[in-house]
């Protein structure tokens, strides 16, 4: 999604805690019915940093700025190693592959929809069976009942959001939540299926807090500046 910037590895504007402008995401990526936190991201100015127990450290980075034709728009690395490529297909939509070529296969895609300005996503592994989650409903603070469109200023917009996820038949395999600080660090936390690759689980993380930007930019009690 070239002409898209709310997705990855785009320049975030929010005011940061002491100073520095980073902005953070944790993700938990659990095979079993276990809480414990097995997958971690947090996004800085160099991009959305993986980590795992046990395997290397993961990083979800812009491709430059002069892509060639058809390369894609980010890619994981894993390592220091080339793991998997991401091409933006839409508004916070993407498709991960496991090379850097249009050709190489399809690790899945993460397709976006909205309910009433409220965003539901489908992670859609290849060989695997698709999950969505539910809208992102308030679950502490006050303000808005749900992370939407609709919010119009930051005490609305703060706070902790969850989303049930669920495979095709409604069945619930798992959560994630998303606590949003317009001041400083957004943090996500959850369970997904063993199926769902660090790459794609990296890609969903990535498009819920591009949602939380393009909220954030329309807030009509943040200055131009500090967006």
């Amino acid at each position: 999604m070239n002409t898209h910037p709310k997705y990855l590895g785009r320049s975030r504007q929010r005011p940061a805690i002491a100073g520095t402008m980073i902005a953070c995401v944790f993700a938990t990526l659990v095979a079993s019915g276990a809480d414990a936190a097995t997958f971690s991201a947090q996004e800085t100015h160099r991009g959305l940093v993986i980590d795992r127990p046990g395997s290397p450290t993961g990083r979800l980075v812009p491709n430059g700025w002069f892509r060639r034709p058809g390369a894609p728009t980010h890619v994981y690395r894993e390592g220091g190693a080339v793991v998997a490529g991401v091409w933006d297909t839409g508004p916070e939509a993407a498709v991960v592959r496991s090379g850097t070529t249009p050709d190489a296969p399809v690790m899945g895609r993460i397709v976006p929809t909205w309910k009433d300005g409220k965003l539901e996503l489908a992670i859609e592994p290849a060989g695997g069976a698709a999950v969505r989650t539910t809208v992102f409903k308030r679950a502490s603070g006050g303000g808005a009942e749900a992370l939407d469109r609709r919010t119009s200023t930051r005490g609305d917009l703060e706070g902790s959001y969850r989303a049930t996820v669920t495979a095709g038949d409604g069945t619930n395999v798992g959560w994630m939540s998303v606590d949003v600080d317009p001041e400083g660090a957004t943090r996500f936390a959850g369970e997904l299926p063993s199926a769902i690759p660090p790459a794609l689980a990296a890609a969903a993380a990535a498009a819920v807090d591009a949602e939380v930007d393009s909220i954030y930019r329309d807030l009509i009690d943040v200055p131009p500046l500090r967006r």
